[in-house]
């Protein structure tokens, strides 16, 4: 497997010392193991490194105070854990995979966890590489007149991907609600920002907009912007679903209409049911430039049907005119 530094985190003695002689076996190197969680943020800085961590399943408190320190520090780690609810949670607070193991595993059980723990510790390395190159894309802080924000459902991942390969590196702040579950809207980041010019990432709360950056609304959050001293910050929220949604693209282009509706380009895309559209409508009826894919290239044309029926679309293009469009316009 490729070098890289591997750090084994657990509260348990007995886990770190199998699961590192265990991993060895296999020729992968463990840097240190850590069984107190304050020694890791002696390495919070250091993001060079892939963490494996166990968290507790008897003690779910103590096993979410590790993954959300996890999250919080933003380093590149691997949840291991028997409860896969607990795993799941791992993997909406930003871990990179995660690996279920039984409290008591037989033989055989252990020998498919180790293997299936040295894949996943060579996806980790692949993904943590891209997003290393990929982040130094991020432009400085600068005044932007413009704004992109994407709405989408049914056939958006693909709809949304097309569209970003084709845009120049240097973009507006680009805003993207797609109806994707939790846990899937991070792995969706990774990859478009492996595909595009400019850097993507899946949105935090908090995340100030800066140019050459697309932010994808994390599954299970409403995304929406906020205004803080005369710049646009990144709100990701927890709250009830709008039009059966969380992430919603009605809440994302209200909020977009209330703050900069005048800078805007914003696209609704293929998708079922009629999210986003009241939301175009708002920012048409503020001076915002609104698109909505067509029938024909849609692969349910539902969500750009309401809105151009309700008069929120200016401009309805087939998919593959639409970067066009948009580039004309910013």
């Amino acid at each position: 497997m490729k070098k890289t530094n591997i750090i084994l985190f657990s509260e348990s003695a007995q886990f770190l010392n199998v699961t590192q002689r265990s991993l060895e076996f296999y020729n992968v190197h463990i840097k240190k193991c850590i069984n107190n969680l304050n020694e890791i943020k002696k390495y919070s800085n250091k993001k060079d490194k892939i963490y494996i961590a166990q968290v507790p399943t008897k003690n779910k408190e103590r096993a979410k105070e590790i993954i959300n320190f996890f999250n919080k520090t933003n380093l590149n780690w691997i949840c291991v854990g028997e409860d896969s609810s607990i795993n799941f949670f791992a993997m909406t607070k930003g871990a990179m995979a995660n690996v279920i193991l039984k409290e008591t595993p037989t033989n055989t059980e252990y020998k498919v966890f180790i293997k299936t723990l040295i894949n996943k510790i060579n996806q980790s390395i692949e993904i943590a590489s891209i997003i290393s190159s990929r982040s130094k894309k991020q432009k400085v802080d600068k005044a932007y007149d413009k704004i992109i924000s994407i709405g989408a459902s049914t056939g958006g991942t693909e709809a949304v991907q097309s569209i970003l390969t084709s845009l120049d590196e240097n973009i507006p702040p680009t805003l993207i609600v797609i109806h994707m579950p939790a846990g899937f809207t991070r792995m969706y980041a990774n990859r478009l920002n492996d595909l595009c010019k400019m850097y993507v990432k899946e949105a935090e709360d908090g995340d100030m907009l800066k140019y050459g950056v697309v932010y994808i609304a994390p599954g299970g959050y409403h995304m929406r912007i906020l205004k803080r001293n005369g710049k646009l910050y990144i709100s990701c929220k927890q709250e009830n679903k709008v039009n059966g949604h969380m992430p919603s693209v009605d809440v994302l282009f209200e909020s977009i209409a209330d703050y900069v509706a005048p800078k805007v380009v914003s696209v609704i895309l293929t998708g079922m049911g009629n999210d986003g559209a009241l939301g175009t409508l708002s920012i048409k009826k503020k001076g915002g430039f609104t698109i909505g894919q067509d029938k024909e290239t849609s692969v349910v044309y539902g969500m750009p049907k309401v809105a151009s029926e309700i008069g929120g679309v200016l401009v309805q293009a087939p998919l593959s005119a639409i970067p066009d469009i948009i580039m004309n316009n910013i």
